[in-house]
């Protein structure tokens, strides 16, 4: 006989302690992006300490072949055991601790490895923080969650830039680390205090071994799953692949193509990626709303094809005026992408393998995220420019439109998917979000 689903004893509250919780775990995991991948650790490794390019490049490579088996079959074990909490504390924690000896090595070299092992368990603590959305709310609320996760995540942003500018020398970003270990941890402190997982705890009698050895098996099946029977994720992850690709190589270009296309000061070029950022916050914010009235799919469409249209408008013209348009195009887009397709996947993944999923949709973010700097921008510019006789400029010009093709190519890719919801969701019960 069926185990009857718990009965709710109180409506479900945005504002209540495990939403919240859960939502500025988004506001300290992107202080650590921003400080680490982003802002400080390569030009403290290339600039100051006068290491090539490629010693960063190889780390990140590393780290993302590791990940490529990891990520999944961690996502299996967290699935065969029934919890994710336990897993996001041991990442997290890890993530903070290798931080904050970030910022007392010596040694160049240590501090890639280090840098790679913070970056590593960084991307498995979220491949189990995602899923959690399941536990502080019902289906129909998923929206507006994602988007107050996504908003705060760039508050985050803003918040970890104007300390650590305020705080760290500029001949001395090392000085960054430690402060960014502890922000982390703080502001991490709420998601173990205040969210509980309320589904049945599984175990496995015969140890931990077997269960190692049943997920590794669950990545194989649910890999022919994917293939056979759940086309449909598997398309969403070709789409997001091609967006995510995209979108992420504008930001990371925007300030080298601000240098190529207009006379911009360092203040204004900053000024751009603050305004990019705050209309990330806002999209972020705005999105969750239409997502639970419009679905995430309708959502998703609308903000890829207003970057595309942006994207095409801005390469076409090579206008510096643009910029200042670009740049809050692209915020309102990250914002509106991380927003609604988080609930697509979740909409996309059944309940009992959702650990896994999700490590393969985090996967698809570190992977697209590292080729489209390489090979879509890097790629046209080199056989462009360093290959050809077009000026820098436009062979720029020429890579924002690549990056708007794969925009639309995305787009294609997602167009037959349905936004339904495929699964029963049991894992939130109303009285968790008291």
């Amino acid at each position: 006989m069926d185990t009857p689903t718990p009965q709710p004893s109180a409506p479900f509250r945005l504002m209540s302690r495990p939403v919240l919780a859960w939502a500025i775990y988004d506001f300290a995991n992107t202080i650590f992006s921003f400080a680490v991948i982003t802002r400080y650790f390569n030009e403290w490794v290339i600039e100051q300490n006068g290491r090539p390019d490629w010693h960063v490049g190889l780390m990140s490579f590393i780290v993302g072949i590791i990940l490529l088996t990891a990520m999944p079959a961690v996502g299996a074990i967290s699935d065969q055991l029934g919890r994710r909490l336990p897993f996001l504390a041991a990442f997290t924690l890890a993530c903070v601790a290798a931080t904050g000896v970030l910022g007392t090595i010596d040694s160049v070299t240590i501090a890639l490895v280090v840098a790679g092992i913070a970056i590593f368990v960084y991307q498995l603590a979220l491949s189990m923080y995602d899923p959690l959305l399941a536990t502080v709310a019902p289906p129909a609320r998923h929206g507006s969650v994602s988007g107050l996760g996504v908003g705060l995540g760039y508050v985050g942003v803003l918040v970890g830039s104007t300390v650590l500018t305020a705080i760290v020398p500029k001949d001395d970003y090392q000085a960054a680390f430690l402060p960014t270990a502890i922000m982390f941890l703080v502001f991490s402190l709420p998601i173990f205090l205040f969210v509980r997982e309320r589904g049945e705890r599984r175990t496995s009698e015969h140890g931990t071994g077997a269960v190692i050895r049943n997920a590794f098996g669950q990545v194989a099946r649910t890999a022919r799953h994917i293939r056979d029977e759940h086309r449909a994720t598997g398309r969403f992850l070709i789409a997001r692949f091609l967006y995510v690709d995209a979108i992420a190589t504008v930001i990371a270009y925007m300030t080298v193509y601000m240098s190529r296309v207009g006379d911009f000061t360092e203040s204004q070029k900053t000024i751009v990626l603050g305004l990019a950022m705050v209309a990330a916050a806002v999209g972020g914010f705005g999105c969750g709303a239409l997502v639970e009235r419009l679905g995430p799919k309708r959502v998703l469409v609308s903000i890829l094809s207003f970057a595309a249209l942006t994207l095409i408008v801005a390469g076409a013209t090579g206008s510096a005026a643009l910029v200042w348009v670009l740049g809050p195009a692209i915020g309102i887009t990250l914002g509106g992408v991380w927003t609604s397709d988080r609930v697509f996947m979740m909409r996309l993944s059944p309940p009992e393998v959702r650990g896994e999923f999700f490590g393969v949709y985090n996967l698809v973010g570190k992977l697209s995220s590292g080729f489209g700097p390489l090979v879509l921008w890097g790629g046209t510019v080199y056989l462009l420019h360093d290959r050809s006789d077009w000026s820098v400029l436009d062979a720029s010009r020429a890579a924002l439109l690549v990056l708007a093709v794969a925009v639309l190519a995305g787009l294609w890719v997602l167009r037959p998917l349905s936004d339904e919801a495929r699964y029963a969701d049991h894992e939130w019960v109303e009285d968790a979000a008291a």
